[in-house]
């Protein structure tokens, strides 16, 4: 590939080692917002100016903009504003983040400015759902009273993750239980040798579970279902914001339930980078490159 000033502007270890892995690739690369980081070379206190200056590809966190409206920057100190940084870029760039809002996307398009929402690409989403998968089984094998050899899981949705994590623990020897709307999930599940629920009778299977591992992106874990759960089941929810469990009523009931998310930065972040910094080539190929 053509080497190109690549600017990495905040965001998590994802994108520390995603400048060390751009820099292997011989590219160019200006980091900002990471002097917490404890590698050497990140701890130069470079201004946005000079950061800017020149590149060709501008890299943001994900998620962009943190809670406080900031720059997400987790690794520095400082706080920078979404317009300190738009203002600096070059119009014949391209902007790569994740999550990037509204207000952020309309700042970009009055500067005519290419951006791309990093987490709406397909690849990037199928390769995270490994590393998810990887700490959600780190995290059942750490909560769990038993072995996974012997234990009952329900999976609730057969998307990206829902399919990975469900073989995963399948090799692990647990008894995998899958939940799914569509005819065609239900039939793939069976066909995999798991065990199939359709998720209009997810009550009557909640009753018998272990853990309980929730992937579908809307409420799907109701009180009513909660009600039916057995005592002591672990609930896992690895959906994004608002998850897919009743966190209220799961409190109410007494169950141990953990929200997390954004697992591949957590347990993964060398994988993570990796995988941002293949579609970020992706995306420069589709855009016919950057000279």
């Amino acid at each position: 590939m053509h080497r190109i000033k690549y600017a990495i502007i905040g965001g998590d270890m994802r994108n520390v080692y995603l400048a060390e892995l751009l820099k292997k690739d011989y590219q160019y690369v200006e980091i900002y917002g990471f002097e917490k980081c404890g590698k050497a070379w990140a701890s130069k206190d470079a201004s946005l100016d000079f950061i800017l200056d020149g590149a060709r590809v501008i890299i943001g966190g994900i998620p962009f903009v943190s809670e406080n409206g900031f720059i997400s920057t987790p690794l520095s100190k400082n706080k920078t504003t979404v317009s300190e940084v738009i203002e600096k870029i070059d119009e014949n760039s391209i902007f790569i983040a994740g999550k990037i809002t509204d207000n952020v996307k309309r700042q970009l398009e009055l500067k005519n400015i290419t951006h791309v929402d990093i987490v709406e690409r397909e690849e990037l989403m199928v390769l995270n759902a490994v590393p998810t998968a990887e700490g959600a089984t780190h995290i059942l094998i750490g909560e769990l009273p038993m072995t996974l050899m012997d234990s009952r899981v329900l999976i609730v949705g057969y998307g990206r993750i829902g399919k990975i994590l469900a073989k995963m623990l399948q090799g692990f020897g647990a008894e995998v239980w899958v939940a799914a709307r569509k005819y065609s999930d239900i039939a793939w599940i069976e066909a995999q040798g798991l065990k199939p629920v359709p998720i209009h009778q997810l009550a009557r299977y909640v009753s018998d579970m272990d853990a309980i591992v929730n992937t579908a992106p809307s409420l799907v874990i109701t009180k009513e279902i909660l009600e039916k759960t057995r005592s002591g089941c672990l609930l896992l929810d690895l959906a994004s914001n608002p998850g897919g469990i009743d966190f209220k009523a799961a409190e109410d009931f007494g169950f141990k339930v953990i929200w997390s998310l954004g697992l591949p930065g957590k347990i993964a972040p060398l994988t993570a980078g990796d995988i941002i910094r293949r579609t970020i080539y992706n995306i420069i190929e589709e855009e016919g490159g950057v000279y």
